[in-house]
């Protein structure tokens, strides 16, 4: 019989906002499907975990661990990294496309004065 405790109920509310939020992203258009996909990852790994505790036991196992909390440190530092990874992605084509915007309005503003000194 698997014990359910508040650390799994936290795990399932988190996980359905992550799932919530990633959805509402999307809908409002304000993001790719990419955040849409991660978001769906980490929700839906929460949610699995939150419904099957005893998973990480396996995980355990399989990767020669003796303790299922460091199956749980192991897989979260590992998630950690792909979502900083796209993170720091993303970052920097933001700070690419804000460059090429602010040197276009600088060459707009340069023709605009241009235009009104004739």
């Amino acid at each position: 019989m698997v014990e359910y405790t508040l650390v799994n109920l936290i795990a399932l509310v988190v996980g359905v906002a992550f799932l919530v939020n990633g959805y509402m992203l999307v809908k409002q258009g304000r993001e790719a499907i990419a955040l849409f996909v991660v978001s769906l990852a980490i929700g839906g790994g929460l949610i699995f975990v939150a419904v099957f505790p005893n998973v990480f036991q396996v995980v355990a196992t399989v990767l020669g661990l003796e303790l299922k909390a460091r199956a749980i440190l192991v897989i979260s530092n590992l998630t950690l990294f792909v979502v900083a990874t796209y993170l720091f992605n993303r970052i920097g084509k933001l700070y690419d496309r804000l460059s090429r915007l602010n040197e276009e309005v600088s060459l707009l503003r340069s023709e605009v004065e241009e235009l009104r000194d004739e």
